[in-house]
C-alpha cells in the first residue's frame, strides 16, 4: 500500500504540472495564430484603403 500512496503522492502533482503546461503551451500557439492572422487582415484592409484613393 504504501507504494500505492507514494506513486499518487509523485504522480498526481506530475500529471496536473503536466496538464498545466500543455495548457500554456496551446493558449501561446493560439495567441500566435491569432496576431499572424491580425497581420493579414489589417495588410488587406490597408490594400483596400490605397485602392479607393
Amino acid at each position: 500500500m504504501s507504494n500505492i500512496t507514494k506513486a499518487r503522492n509523485i504522480g498526481l502533482p506530475a500529471l496536473i504540472g503536466l496538464g498545466l503546461a500543455w495548457i500554456g503551451v496551446q493558449i501561446i500557439g493560439n495567441e500566435k495564430r491569432l496576431e499572424k492572422r491580425r497581420m493579414e487582415l489589417q495588410v488587406q484592409l490597408d490594400a483596400k484603403s490605397i485602392k479607393r484613393l
